[in-house]
């Protein structure tokens, strides 16, 4: 790589949670042969006795990193970390009181006080590190805005946009008023439009783009994937022999999913209720972050569910190697997205219950044999995963196609797609 690269990434390590995941791998590889060529800017970790595994994993790995204070209030941004107290809803009702008055758009963009870095210090860096490309990924997405400001300064800078998720288009209903919403759309218009080049995950995500910003940006698709350095991990960690069938959710169950996981919880009771040894038989785990709602539904109905909450990955890894099925509950306003988890499971091969709408995703794992879709337009889509639980006994019905392969979403291949889109 020819390039001074400078990469933008709020929830890169020692941050904890699998956001940082991608860039963590992107800049393993992209380090590799290119000494002080690859430098990143971060959020400072404040979450207490809580580190990102990928941090050990980036030791010895030759860039540099810099962390920049977060500014955000800190009892909205680690809200997922902590168990609520009084004293902890009480400062968060105070601290969100706040936000809203002094911040325009989207108040839960934890980036929204990054201004003051590209202001001063990110400029600085710039210069004394002679950084001739810019990525910065979102989510969070103020920003990529901010970024824009850097072109005044240094009008030879490339500026890239690393689109992961959509700006504005996964929630239904979005979270902030409509007058919010606005703002943060008219944002999202201009940075895409405004910036060198977009790399976003997928192919839906490029045509979402095309679609809604017709004067973007050249786009680019640099997917998600797996890092095959894993694989000694992943050929250790081989299904431990058990009378158990294990069905495991991995990362964060989102609470606006309810049109799945609420029939799939509801299937579990009415098999519970009606097949109570076929029940005892099952081993389901929810590793990552899961709602208090949620958990509360589980409890009041009695399920024995196994609600691991955010682990270091390591561990994850460790749980998601015993499950027989990987659950994945997608957002019905992303078909066509391949989120982060989709590379676990094909790298630990895996056999995916998947629910979602048609798109993308469900023909891609129909056509490969590696899963099962769950289809929200199913008039009765509680009956028809009970169904598919009746029949976990035979396991020729959750088998993973011994013949897919998934050589093409190794890290170290996407690695060199990103370094050919920063040097086009």
């Amino acid at each position: 790589m020819n390039e001074k690269l400078l990469v933008i990434s709020h929830y890169f390590p020692p941050v904890p949670g699998v956001g940082g995941r991608r860039w963590a791998k992107f800049v393993k590889y992209l380090s590799k042969g290119n000494s002080e060529e690859v430098f990143v800017i971060s959020a400072e970790n404040t979450v207490k006795d809580l580190n990102s595994s990928f941090s050990e994993e980036l030791k010895g790995v030759n860039f540099t990193q810099i962390c920049l204070p977060s500014n955000y209030p800190k009892y909205l941004e680690f809200l997922e970390f902590w168990k609520p107290t009084l004293w902890r809803k009480i400062m968060f009702r105070f601290q969100l009181f706040f936000l809203k008055r002094n911040t325009q758009g989207n108040y839960w963009d934890f980036s929204v006080n990054w201004g003051p870095h590209f202001k001063k210090t990110i400029p600085d860096i710039i210069r004394k590190k002679g950084i001739t490309s810019l990525i910065v990924s979102g989510p969070p997405y103020r920003y990529t805005k901010f970024a824009l400001s850097l072109k005044k300064e240094f009008p030879d800078l490339q500026i890239i946009i690393d689109y992961r998720d959509p700006w504005n288009d996964f929630n239904d209903p979005f979270p902030i008023s409509e007058e919010r919403h606005e703002f943060e759309r008219n944002l999202e218009k201009e940075v895409l439009e405004s910036v060198d080049k977009i790399i976003t995950v997928s192919n839906f995500q490029k045509s979402l783009i095309q679609k809604n910003v017709p004067n973007h940006a050249p786009l680019y698709v640099v997917p998600n994937g797996f890092d095959a350095d894993d694989s000694f991990y992943i050929s250790k960690l081989s299904k431990e022999k058990s009378d158990k069938i294990n069905l495991t959710h991995f990362g964060t169950l989102h609470i606006l999913k309810e049109y799945y996981w609420l029939p799939f919880l509801e299937a579990l009771v009415k098999l519970k209720l009606s097949k109570p040894e076929l029940y005892k038989k099952l081993e389901v785990n929810f590793v990552g972050y899961c709602p208090q709602e949620i958990e509360e539904w589980i409890k009041t109905n009695e399920l024995a569910i196994n609600i691991q909450g955010l682990i270091e990955p390591h561990k994850a890894f460790q749980e998601l190697a015993k499950a027989d099925i990987a659950l994945w509950f997608k957002y019905d306003g992303s078909p066509g997205d391949f989120a982060t988890k989709f590379g676990d499971y094909i790298a630990f091969k895996k056999f995916m219950w998947t629910f979602t709408v048609k798109g993308e995703v469900s023909e891609y794992i129909e056509a490969n044999k590696i899963g099962q879709v769950f289809y929200r337009s199913n008039q009765n889509l509680k009956e028809t995963i009970y169904a598919a639980l009746l029949g976990l006994e035979d396991h020729n019905n959750y088998k993973f196609n011994p013949e897919y392969d998934n050589s093409k979403l190794t890290i170290s291949k996407l690695a060199e797609n990103l370094i050919e889109v920063i040097e086009d």
